[in-house]
């Protein structure tokens, strides 16, 4: 399961974040390579999703759609998409940055709503991509972010080194205060910390950035986590099943060599 279901009164919503539809229409007229599409499999994967977790509704945090600059060849893969999930449960979508005229092509599709980009407050629970400010007063009243944008991975290697990169979920623990200085140059009325959740691509090809190198993408970046402070024993790394896997510290810690 690439996402998680949030727990909200009477509400139990299924969190996901890009699911960037239509990505196959790049790698075929960027790359050169004739995937074939996973539209299918995306809206099959959290139908079954919805139906396991017992769900009442869904939220994507952003990059719902993939083709950019003007959307074209994808925009009919996008609408048979997003009327597949609706007529199963109310669908949010919180715009990120591939989704140029989302609004259009939603309009008219019974159960989906378009939120705006910065984000959504849902009780103590702030909402959004991660590539754009949100409200400063939602982020005052927020105990818990919830993003995509970034796509973490994890590097998972062996004893005879064979690796394999798997889509993580992130969990960190951040200074409220450092984080409004850094996004609004000064604090916010309420101090203490506040929890970042970062949830992997949720598109079935994307496996996503090794979590190593997120601190300088995301210095270079339009990205929420430059405005955090990256402290390695402070960040929980997730697999997308939610099996736990230590901090980014004991993940980066070198494994002691075996005797022979």
């Amino acid at each position: 399961m690439r996402g998680v279901v949030l727990p909200l009164r009477r509400e139990r919503i299924l969190l996901l974040a890009d699911t960037h539809v239509g990505y196959e229409v790049e790698l075929r007229r960027e790359r050169g390579v004739n995937a074939v599409s996973q539209t299918g499999r995306l809206i099959g994967g959290i139908l079954e999703l919805l139906e396991q977790h017992n769900a009442t509704s869904i939220a994507i945090l952003g990059d719902v759609k993939h083709e950019l600059p003007v959307p074209r060849e994808s925009v009919e893969e996008v609408k048979t998409f997003l009327r597949a999930i609706a007529k199963r449960a109310p669908l949010l979508l919180i715009p990120g940055n591939h989704d140029s005229l989302l609004e259009q092509i939603a309009v008219g599709i019974e159960g989906v709503e378009v939120a705006p980009n910065r984000g959504v407050l849902l009780g103590r629970y702030l909402l959004l991509h991660g590539h754009v400010k949100p409200a400063r007063e939602d982020l005052e009243r927020a105990e818990v972010v919830v993003m995509g944008h970034t796509h973490p991975a994890v590097v998972i290697r062996d004893e005879i080194g064979y690796a394999v990169k798997e889509p993580a979920i992130l969990k960190i623990r951040a200074s409220r205060t450092k984080l409004c200085r850094s996004l609004y140059g000064g604090p916010c009325k309420r101090r203490g910390h506040i929890r970042i959740v970062v949830l992997p691509a949720a598109h079935p090809l994307i496996t996503g950035v090794d979590i190593r190198e997120i601190p300088s993408l995301a210095a270079e970046g339009r990205t929420l986590l430059r405005h955090v402070e990256w402290k390695p024993e402070n960040i929980e790394v997730y697999l997308a099943d939610m099996t736990y896997l230590g901090t980014v510290a004991d993940l980066s810690e070198p494994r002691e060599e075996s005797s022979p």
